[in-house]
C-alpha cells in the first residue's frame, strides 16, 4: 500500500515527496502512479471557529438575525455559518453586526439562539474560468475490494485524521463559481470520503468514471452543478449534502445503475436531476425550497426512488417523457405541483402524500400509470388530468381539497376512463373518471343492492365501462344487463359485445325508461375461437340526468 500527502496551503507539487512532512500540493499529483488499494490523505482544513453571540434562521427566508454577535469583524462575506439543522450555509452579504443574508433561503425549521459557528476552509484561490479544472484524479482503482481512496481531514503533523477538508474557490469577482473543484475523467474504483468542496461550477465532476465509492461529502453554492455524472455507471453515493444553489445539484447525464443513498439537495434549481439515465437507485433523498424543482426526471426510465422528501419547491416531483420508474413513500407538500407527470407512462408511486398543494397530483398526456394509497389533503386539485387515460388510484384517501379528482375537457376524447379509482375514501366506492363525465357505485336507484351509475356530460362524447364474463372456445352467450334512466335524462346508450378486440356485435342502442328493463346481446357460438373472455361494453353520452345499470347475467 503506498500512501501520499498532499497539503494544498503548504505542499509542493514540485519539490514535495509526497510524505507528511514534504507533501504535494494538489490530490492530482498525489493520485498520480497510485492504484488499487492506495491512498491519497488530503490535509485538513482549520477548525471551525465559533462566533459571538447567537444565530437565528427563518424557514424559507435568506435572512440570518444575529443577538449580541460581531458579523462585521469576525465573517466576511463567501464565509460558511452553521444552521440550525447542522448545515452550512454561504454568507453573500453583511449589512450590520447582527443582520446579514444567506445566497439562498434557508430550507430547514424557524430557529433561534443557535450557537454561531464559522466553518473552517482551504481556500485554492481564483478558478479562471468554468471549466478550470483545480484539482484531477490522476489514477484508477482495481476493483470494488480494492479501491483508490481520497480521503480528507488529515493531520499532517501526527499523521491522524482528525478532521474535514473543506476546499473553497473564491473568484474575485464574488458571484463567479468558477473551476471544478474535483474532476475526473475515466478513473474507476475511487473511494473518497471528508474531502469538500464549495462555490466551483462544479464542485465535482465525473466524466465516464464508474465504481465509486462517496461518503459524507459536502458540495455547496456551485454554479451549475454541484456533483455531476457524465456517463458514469455503478457509482455508489452516501450521505452527500448538496445544498444551497447550485443549478443541478445531483445531476446524472446518461448514467446508469448509481445507488443514491440519503442526500440532502436543499434550495438548489433542481435537487436531483436525472437525465437519459435508467436503474438508478435513490433512497431517503431530501429535496426542499427548490425552485424549480425538487427531483427531475427527463427521458428516464427504470429508476427506484425511494421514502423522497420533495417538500416547498414549485415541483415536488417531475417526470418528463419517463416511464417504468418506482418512486415508493414520497411526501411532497407545500408546493405548487406535488407530483407532476407529462408524457410518463406505465410508472408506479406507491404511498404518496401530497398534501397543501396547488396540484396535489397532475397527469398530463401521461397513462398507465398506477398511484396506490394516495393521500391528497387540503390542495386546490387532488388529482388533476389532463390528456391522460387509463390510470388507475388504488385507496385514493382526500379530504379538505377544493376538488378531488379534475379532468381538463377537450384533450383526450376518449370514451374510456382517464382515471380508475378504487376505494374513493371510503371502501368499496370504485369510480372511473373520464374527460366528460364519471361512473360510481349506486344504492340508492339499485335494482339489487347497488348498481353503476353514469353521470355523463357531453351530448358528443360517450363514457364507456366494460363487464367481463368467461367464454369457452365455440360456445355462444347471451349477455344481458338491467339498465334505466332518470327523468331528466336527454342522451342514449350503445352496446356491444367485444372478443379479442373485436367487436362481434356492432353497436347496438338501448333504449332505456325510468324503470328497470332487460337488455341482451348475443356473442355468437363461430365468434368465439378460443377459451378468454367476452367483454359487454355500455357506453352512455347525454348533458344531464343519470343511467344506471344492474343485474348483468349471462345465458
Amino acid at each position: 500500500m503506498t500512501i501520499y500527502y498532499c497539503d494544498w496551503d503548504n505542499g509542493n507539487d514540485t519539490t514535495g515527496t509526497g510524505t507528511n512532512l514534504l507533501p504535494f500540493k494538489t490530490i492530482t499529483k498525489a493520485t498520480t502512479g497510485l492504484t488499487g488499494g492506495d491512498e491519497c490523505r488530503v490535509a485538513k482544513s482549520a477548525t471551525d471557529t465559533a462566533l459571538t453571540g447567537t444565530l437565528g434562521f427563518t424557514n424559507r427566508s435568506i435572512a440570518v438575525a444575529g443577538t449580541d454577535t460581531l458579523f462585521t469583524t469576525e465573517l466576511v462575506v463567501g464565509d460558511f455559518v452553521k444552521g440550525g439543522d447542522g448545515e452550512y450555509y454561504e454568507v453573500v452579504t453583511i449589512a450590520s453586526d447582527t443582520s446579514a443574508s444567506l445566497f439562498k433561503v434557508y430550507p430547514s425549521a424557524t430557529e433561534a439562539g443557535v450557537v454561531g459557528y464559522k466553518l473552517g476552509l482551504t481556500d485554492t484561490g481564483v478558478a479562471s474560468a468554468t471549466s478550470t479544472q483545480i484539482q484531477v484524479v490522476s489514477a484508477s482503482g482495481s476493483s470494488t475490494a480494492s479501491r483508490l481512496k481520497i480521503s480528507g481531514g488529515w493531520d499532517l503533523s501526527t499523521s491522524t485524521q482528525t478532521g474535514q477538508t473543506y476546499f473553497r474557490q473564491t473568484h474575485s469577482t464574488f458571484n463567479n463559481r468558477y473551476g471544478q473543484g474535483l474532476y475526473s475523467s475515466s478513473k474507476n474504483y475511487i473511494e473518497l470520503e471528508k474531502c469538500h468542496f464549495l462555490r466551483y461550477d462544479n464542485c465535482i465532476y465525473m466524466r465516464g468514471s464508474d465504481y465509486w465509492l462517496v461518503t459524507g461529502v459536502n458540495l455547496l453554492s456551485a454554479g451549475d452543478e454541484a456533483f455531476y455524472l457524465y456517463y458514469c455507471d455503478n457509482n455508489e453515493l452516501v450521505d452527500m449534502v448538496v445544498n444551497c444553489s447550485a443549478n443541478r445539484g445531483i445531476y446524472l447525464y446518461g448514467s446508469n445503475a448509481n445507488t443514491i443513498t440519503t442526500p440532502t439537495c436543499n434550495s438548489n434549481n433542481y435537487g436531483i436531476y436525472l437525465y437519459t439515465s435508467s436503474a438508478n437507485t435513490i433512497t431517503t433523498p431530501t429535496c426542499n425550497q427548490c425552485n424549480p424543482y425538487g427531483i427531475y426526471l427527463y427521458t428516464s426510465s427504470a429508476n427506484t426512488i425511494t421514502t423522497p422528501t420533495c417538500n416547498s419547491n414549485l415541483w415536488g416531483i417531475h417526470l418528463n417523457t419517463s416511464s417504468a420508474n418506482t418512486i415508493t413513500t414520497p411526501t411532497c407538500n407545500s408546493n405548487n405541483w406535488g407530483i407532476h407527470l407529462n408524457t410518463s407512462s406505465a410508472n408506479t408511486i406507491t404511498t404518496p402524500t401530497c398534501n397543501s398543494n396547488t396540484y396535489g397530483f397532475l397527469l398530463e398526456a401521461s397513462s398507465n400509470n398506477t398511484i396506490t394509497t394516495p393521500t391528497c389533503n387540503s390542495n386546490y386539485y387532488g388529482i388533476y388530468l389532463s390528456s391522460s387515460g387509463a390510470n388507475i388510484a388504488q385507496s385514493y384517501s382526500g379530504t379538505g381539497n377544493s376538488t378531488d379528482i379534475y379532468k381538463l375537457p377537450n384533450k383526450l376524447y376518449s370514451d374510456q376512463p382517464a382515471l380508475s379509482v378504487q376505494h374513493f375514501n371510503t371502501a368499496g366506492d370504485n369510480r372511473s373518471y373520464y374527460e366528460y363525465g364519471v361512473t360510481y357505485r349506486d344504492t340508492t336507484d339499485a335494482r339489487s343492492t347497488q348498481c353503476l351509475k353514469y353521470d355523463s356530460s357531453s351530448a358528443t362524447y360517450y363514457i364507456s365501462q366494460s363487464f367481463h364474463f368467461v367464454a369457452d372456445s365455440g360456445v355462444g352467450q347471451t349477455l344481458s344487463a338491467y339498465i334505466k334512466d332518470d327523468a331528466s335524462f336527454n342522451g342514449d346508450i350503445q352496446a356491444a359485445i367485444f372478443f379479442l378486440g373485436v367487436n362481434l356485435t356492432g353497436w347496438t342502442e338501448w333504449t332505456p325508461t325510468t324503470s328497470y328493463v332487460q337488455k341482451s346481446l348475443v356473442a355468437a357460438s363461430g365468434d368465439v375461437t378460443e377459451d378468454g373472455v367476452l367483454e359487454l361494453r355500455v357506453k352512455v353520452r347525454g348533458t344531464s340526468g343519470n343511467v344506471f345499470v344492474d343485474d348483468l347475467a349471462t345465458e
